[in-house]
């Protein structure tokens, strides 16, 4: 079946209706800068709380012969945008960028389901369906806001700083988590481990492992003393990501997902949204027998981040460690 040019230019407006049906009149816009068959296009994308803005160009032959053709404007953080900030805490910023990789996928999306939905309406919002799906597994999700430091004492808790309770899920966290500070693994010191407070939705378990590193030796050291526990070497998932700052300045710095897939990418990025130079973290998550959804990146992020806090690995805050307190005591002399 061929279609005339009339026949285009009807579906293409067809389409832009049925945009402003969905995402609202003021979503899409006549692009004045770029010509007639060119608009500007703002969806909110809900799975990571942010807005897109994209140029699409429209070309005389789309749908029944060619697809469109979109440029990334950028996008924007929404919780930042609506400044919903509670004094006390940081709000740290998302980097929003679209990578070469990244565009390379959604334009490939974009092109494929032209081809299998060629001469229908809604190609365009088919696409920005799956993008925010897409993006959202490759996006950071929000970060909850981080308290400032207090200068209340701070509540006491247990030396693992888990829950109160003998068994959460079948792991008994009345006894430590972790093995103890500079054990020795094949003639290597083992760096300090600091355990933060475990957290608990629908019966999972989240507990992050902080340590000091300065090589990929301390890094895999730490791991396989955390490994030597039982009940962490059992666990569905022990999430890693590390950062180092090496002698000429550079970071080095990776991440794995032990089977959570994009976890270890996004604790990455949070280690990098604090700026924490020669820090390694493990969080393990104990399977509660429910699917947590996007939240369990959340968890996984904020047990991340108050161990960072509480054991003084953030640069604002007062170290804790044993390291430096004997750097303390050195100083003093």
């Amino acid at each position: 079946m061929e279609f005339s040019s009339d026949d285009n230019r009807q579906r293409q407006q067809d389409e832009i209706t049925a945009l402003q049906a969905i995402f609202g009149d003021s979503s899409v816009e006549l692009d004045q800068t770029a010509g007639h068959s060119s608009y500007l296009l703002h969806v909110p994308l809900d799975c990571i709380e942010a807005q897109a803005d994209i140029r699409f160009h429209l070309p005389a032959t789309y749908p029944s012969d060619d697809p469109p053709i979109f440029e990334w404007i950028g996008a924007i953080d929404l919780r930042a945008k609506r400044g919903e900030q509670t004094p006390g805490y940081i709000y740290p910023m998302r980097q929003l960028a679209l990578g070469a990789s990244i565009h390379s996928s959604i334009e490939q999306e974009l092109h494929r389901m032209w081809d299998e939905d060629m001469c229908r309406d809604v190609v365009v919002f088919s696409w920005v369906a799956w993008l925010d799906g897409y993006l959202s597994e490759h996006w950071p999700q929000p970060l909850d806001p981080i308290a400032l430091p207090k200068e209340a004492e701070p509540k006491s808790t247990s030396s693992t700083g888990a829950p109160d309770a003998q068994a959460v899920n079948g792991v008994d966290f009345s006894k430590p988590l972790v093995v103890g500070s500079h054990v020795v693994i094949s003639g290597s010191s083992v760096p300090e481990i600091y355990t933060g407070a475990a957290l608990e939705m629908k019966k999972s378990i989240f507990v992050a492992h902080v340590a000091q590193v300065k090589s990929a030796e301390d890094v895999q050291n730490v791991h396989d003393a955390l490994l030597q526990d039982r009940k962490i070497a059992q666990a569905t998932h022990n999430i890693l990501a590390y950062r180092i700052q090496l002698e000429n300045g550079s970071i080095s710095q990776d991440n794995d997902d032990d089977g959570e897939t994009a976890a270890g990418k996004r604790l990455g990025h949070l280690l990098q949204l604090l700026e924490v130079i020669n820090v390694m973290v493990v969080v393990t998550r104990w399977y509660g027998g429910t699917h947590l959804g996007p939240d369990r990146f959340k968890l996984i992020n904020n047990a991340a981040r108050q161990a960072l806090e509480t054991g003084g690995f953030i640069s604002n805050q007062p170290r804790t460690s044993a390291t430096q307190s004997k750097q303390r005591a050195s100083n003093s002399r």
